[in-house]
């Protein structure tokens, strides 16, 4: 999982932005920004949205990654992780079929525990 910090730096390098620009920007010294993006200390929530704000950004993004991320985060399975990136450039109708027959499958196998039980 990524880090507060490294979610930070990446953020502002998309946005190429410096880190004295980011705390002038926030209302800060720089060195409290090179301070996150290392680790060595944590803001407060109310700097984490002011940054994300300054950052165009979410403060879920700022904290935990951006959705890819988090998706990586949560499926440990390469094969299915690479299937759903896949699905993504698809066309909507394609998606929302591929949904249904997840919703499906789901559906039925919460019924099989339901009537095992």
């Amino acid at each position: 999982m990524t880090s507060f910090g490294e979610n930070l730096k990446k953020l502002r390098a998309e946005k190429n932005i410096s880190q004295g620009e980011l705390a002038e920007l926030v209302g800060m010294h720089s060195t409290h920004i090179s301070r996150y993006e290392r680790e060595l200390t944590q803001p407060t929530l109310e700097v984490i949205k002011k940054m994300a704000d300054v950052l165009h950004s979410s403060t879920d993004a700022l904290i935990y990654g951006n959705v890819e991320q988090q998706a990586k985060n949560k499926l440990k399975d390469p094969e299915l992780l690479s299937m759903f990136n896949k699905i993504q450039s698809l066309d909507k109708k394609d998606v929302d079929v591929i949904k249904s027959l997840l919703n499906a499958y789901i559906l039925k196998t919460d019924l099989q525990e339901k009537f095992k039980k």
